[in-house]
């Protein structure tokens, strides 16, 4: 049997902050589904269907990988969008931490031997809060996200990672960790 996963840490973003940025989305007339409050989390590696035997070695994987990595300060900072102002699919919160990139590396090494190959993507920490449908009015839309560039949703630390499965259902993802690392 297979099983989708990922390697993140979840965050709590204030549900004031989330209903104020809903809003002015909907002022926008941009359409889409926005990500559960609960799933919401950023990646460091997105591991896609591996078999249910292996997960064990990439649990122990991590945990020794992540052994000597400390706690992160960071903010979430600022929204963006993938893959560009133009065609936008993914409305995002930035994650602004200096040292997360010490996790990421962590996070590749513990995957190395069992096969998974290095990304050729850069790494952009991010939430991902709505997935796109439909927008109109681009120029006001890049307007907001100039307005929102330095806006600070929430100061945080990053205290644990977890290795966590993502089960589709027809009302979207259902996030279980399977595994969670405490940070030093």
């Amino acid at each position: 049997m297979k099983k989708r996963l990922f390697i993140g840490t979840t965050v709590t973003i204030p549900s004031s902050e989330l209903k104020k940025i809903k809003k002015d989305i909907s002022n926008l007339d941009i359409f889409g589904k926005w990500v559960e409050e609960e799933n919401l989390h950023f990646t460091y590696r997105f591991l896609g269907e591996v078999l249910s035997p292996f997960i064990p070695e990439i649990s122990k994987n991590l945990m020794k990988a992540l052994s000597n990595v400390k706690k992160v300060e960071a903010e979430l900072k600022g929204l963006g969008v993938f893959p560009n102002n133009k065609t936008p699919r993914v409305l995002w919160i930035g994650v602004n931490a200096p040292g997360i990139e010490t996790i990421k590396i962590a996070v590749d090494e513990s995957l190395k031997p069992m096969g998974f190959k290095e990304e050729n993507k850069e790494f952009i920490p991010h939430v991902t809060v709505l997935r796109i449908k439909k927008f109109r009015h681009r120029i006001k839309f890049s307007n907001y996200l100039n307005k929102m560039k330095d806006h600070l949703f929430l100061k945080t630390t990053v205290k644990e990672v977890s290795l966590i499965e993502s089960i589709l259902t027809s009302d979207g993802p259902v996030y279980k960790k399977l595994e969670t690392v405490k940070l030093l």
